[in-house]
């Protein structure tokens, strides 16, 4: 199996200014579904926000969400992966980091994500091949 950051990421990426307010971008994850959200300076990446972030930041730094903006509470630099990093790297990199989301790169330029969600489907996928060569194992054996 040689999946690679590219065969897994969501390409659709979310920015949102550094300056939206806290409030803000939890309603914009909420309304969208999504974990996380590409923080920019002048269209340009600067950091990444993700509900542990607002999490961490609102309950336990006590900011106020209505008036204090995202780049107080982003995680900064982002911590990428190539495109063409193999699944090994991708997972490994998640784990030492303790992420679960990774923006995915090709040079300087931001192509995607990869969540912990899209992890999860990939296990399934794979348990799911498994369960089916076991299967056919077995009945090759009768």
């Amino acid at each position: 199996m040689d999946m690679k950051a590219y065969d897994i990421m969501t390409p659709e990426i979310r920015y949102i200014d550094k300056k939206t307010s806290i409030k803000d971008a939890a309603i914009r994850m909420i309304n969208e579904g999504i974990g996380a959200l590409i923080v920019t300076d002048n269209d340009n990446p600067i950091g990444i926000i993700t509900k542990r972030d607002i999490i961490w930041g609102v309950l336990f730094e006590k900011r106020d969400p209505e008036k204090e903006t995202v780049d107080k509470i982003m995680s900064s630099p982002m911590i990428t992966v190539d495109s063409d990093a193999d699944l090994y790297i991708v997972i490994d990199t998640m784990i030492r980091n303790n992420i679960t989301h990774l923006p995915v790169r090709e040079g300087d330029k931001i192509v995607g994500i990869i969540s912990d969600y899209d992890l999860i489907i990939i296990l399934r996928d794979l348990l799911d091949m498994i369960k089916s060569r076991s299967l056919r194992n077995k009945g090759s054996e009768e």
